[in-house]
């Protein structure tokens, strides 16, 4: 996830004339695509669109003077620490890490993320962020351990104010963005200076027996997306309790059972629609619903369309060749 922006900072810079470089990537199973700027000396940015559910090596030995911000968009972000645990982030979350630590990889249990990820040079960056903001004495190394404890990452949860901040980084073209990126990070470098770490609650963290368990379960559900499972029949069958069961899958897919499993239900039920000729009763059936009214009324609720006008326009977009 991260090669893009290591090979942008070896480097120091992008290449004359350039503001930013587009990088494509293949997967295993899907591609990637990373829009990497380079905003400030020290300071790279790369706006991430990622398709795949597979392994992403984010190795980054011996750099303890870089800070990489993780900020997500859309999606969800499962991170393996060097001590063995899971931590996640979701939509609207940032976190915060020295670039050495703790991330040795990457999936993403959704199958999708767009995120964006900040990396800051303290020794090249803190020059330049004193001459750009005057009036605030930053010392940029200062402001990072205040928000490591034992050299650990820092998650803050989505809210408003980075809503705010980070908004327009994804929308505004690449090709007119220089400025207002660096006005943006200058904008969240003030904002963390300001914020209070010792006040944040940390998201929680999972072991990786806690996250087999609850890839089993999502397996399972998955596998047979018409059955009904109830949470005693799922605690009993992978050993773990009901509690648990609930808290580590919404930890791992940021939602619960039913509602994961009510919009996979949705989502397959719209490729079925628009791949096959099957009915929506059948497809309603296939997908564990008892009647053709409650699978339209989920699909509405999560597609915006009932079934049969999704299906119409499916139809009338492959007569006239729009994809």
């Amino acid at each position: 996830m991260d090669t893009a922006v290591s090979q942008i900072m070896a480097e120091g810079a992008l290449p004359s004339g350039d503001s930013y470089r587009v990088c494509h990537q293949p997967f295993e199973q899907g591609e990637g695509t990373a829009c990497v700027h380079f905003v400030l000396p020290g300071v790279v940015i790369s706006r991430l669109d990622w398709k795949t559910t597979r392994f992403l090596s984010a190795h980054h030995p011996q750099q303890k003077h870089i800070l990489k911000i993780n900020h997500c968009l859309k999606g969800r972000a499962e991170c393996r620490m060097h001590d063995g645990c899971f931590q996640y982030i979701g939509e609207g979350d940032l976190l915060l890490s020295p670039l050495d630590n703790h991330i040795d990889g990457i999936e993403l249990p959704l199958g999708y993320y767009q995120g964006m990820v900040i990396a800051i040079d303290l020794d090249v960056a803190a020059g330049e962020i004193a001459r750009e903001i005057p009036d605030l004495t930053i010392d940029l190394h200062r402001l990072a351990s205040r928000y490591f404890e034992e050299d650990k990452c820092f998650s803050i949860r989505s809210r408003p104010e980075l809503e705010h901040i980070f908004a327009g980084m994804y929308t505004i073209p690449p090709q007119s963005s220089q400025t207002y990126l660096r006005l943006k990070v200058l904008e969240l470098i003030i904002y963390l200076h300001l914020f209070d770490p010792a006040g944040e609650k940390q998201m929680g963290t999972y072991t990786r027996q806690q996250v087999d368990i609850v890839k089993q379960v999502h397996h399972a559900l998955v596998e047979e997306p018409e059955r009904r499972y109830t949470i005693e029949e799922l605690s009993q069958r992978f050993c773990i309790s009901a509690t648990a069961l609930k808290s580590h899958f919404k930890g791992v897919y940021g939602k619960s059972i039913a509602a994961y499993m009510k919009e996979y239900r949705v989502h397959v039920g719209a490729d079925l629609l628009r791949e096959t000729d099957l009915s929506i009763a059948e497809v309603a059936r296939r997908m564990g619903y008892a009647s053709q009214s409650k699978f339209t009324a989920a699909f509405k609720e999560i597609m915006g369309l009932t079934a049969s006008d999704y299906r119409k326009q499916v139809e009338a977009s492959s007569l006239t060749g729009v994809q």
